[in-house]
């Protein structure tokens, strides 16, 4: 577990998704700020990298809003698809087990990741998400930036599919109720 401020990210927009997310968090009084007064022009810098999770349906992480820097990594739109989708079928399930935990403590979650992709690309990424509250309360939103660090390697080839996502280093960050145990 990680406190806000011993968190080094090494993404600037890593950093200002979680700036605003705190900005948010303070101006509305709220611990956990609602979907409905996150405005994305105030992000529109890094708006091409987020990610807005939706776990209302237990078991999916549908997602909500897919970035355009997301949809060109990927090669296609993923909005209104399961996340797990796109996470080896190994992992599925502690993939979504970790969002879960995001929106059910609630906390926050820095990870970096892994991503080998079936064009051949292989990146580190850094990733950072938060929840946010529905009009009725409920944490089931999540809202994540997800930025390449470093390309490892390339192989050029018409399919971009993610197949293969390994967590480096996952952080738990503390908004007011703890964090989870690390498994």
């Amino acid at each position: 577990m990680k406190s806000v401020s011993s968190l080094g990210f090494t993404s600037p927009r890593c950093q200002r998704l979680h700036d605003y997310w705190w900005e948010l968090k303070y101006s509305c009084g709220q611990t956990v700020p609602k979907k409905s007064d996150f405005n994305p022009a105030a992000i529109k810098d890094i708006l091409s990298h987020i990610l807005i999770h939706d776990l209302s349906k237990p078991g999916q992480s549908l997602l909500r809003l897919a970035g355009t820097g997301i949809v060109d990594r990927l090669g296609f739109d993923p909005t209104g698809r399961d996340y797990v989708e796109f996470v080896a079928e190994d992992r599925r399930d502690a993939a979504y087990n970790e969002l879960y935990k995001v929106a059910s403590f609630p906390c926050g979650m820095r990870v970096i990741l892994e991503g080998r992709y079936q064009s051949g690309l292989v990146h580190i990424s850094e990733s950072v998400g938060y929840p946010l509250c529905s009009d009725s309360g409920d944490y089931h939103f999540l809202v994540f930036i997800d930025d390449v660090l470093e390309n490892i390697e390339w192989h050029q080839s018409p399919d971009k599919q993610l197949n293969y996502s390994k967590v480096n280093q996952r952080d738990y960050i503390d908004i007011g109720f703890g964090t989870p145990l690390s498994d």
